[in-house]
């Protein structure tokens, strides 16, 4: 499924995710265009790095699938604000039980994968 999308639409996107980093908002411009899996990781780790103080950010980068979100200091209010850019930056819907199961890095990424591929259940 390919979406061109409009020069409006680009430059809301460019200005919603800036401090994101321009890697992010390019995963994110070519996710919204192909839907292209390989980009959904690079978005949600670009969305989390958004929120970590810059110690934590250098975590993320070696962080392997199990880390879990606390030792990047992600508390339950950062947490409804990654989530809520990475509902809008994939166009997904992500109910309150979903959120729940958000305990490590994996977690995430693995959920983003799965709700973005066709036919998965919720």
């Amino acid at each position: 499924m390919s979406k061109t999308l409009t020069p409006e639409e680009i430059e809301a996107l460019r200005r919603n995710y800036k401090r994101c980093g321009e890697a992010t908002v390019e995963a994110i411009l070519r996710y919204r265009e192909s839907h292209a899996l390989e980009e959904v990781a690079l978005v949600g780790k670009g969305i989390i790095r958004r929120y970590l103080k810059a110690d934590a950010a250098q975590l993320l980068d070696s962080a392997t699938p199990d880390m879990p979100l606390a030792d990047l200091q992600v508390e339950s209010l950062t947490l409804l604000e990654i989530v809520l850019d990475l509902q809008d930056a994939l166009e997904i819907t992500i109910e309150d039980e979903e959120l729940r199961e958000f305990k490590t890095v994996g977690d995430v990424l693995q959920f983003l994968e799965a709700k973005v591929t066709p036919g998965f259940a919720s």
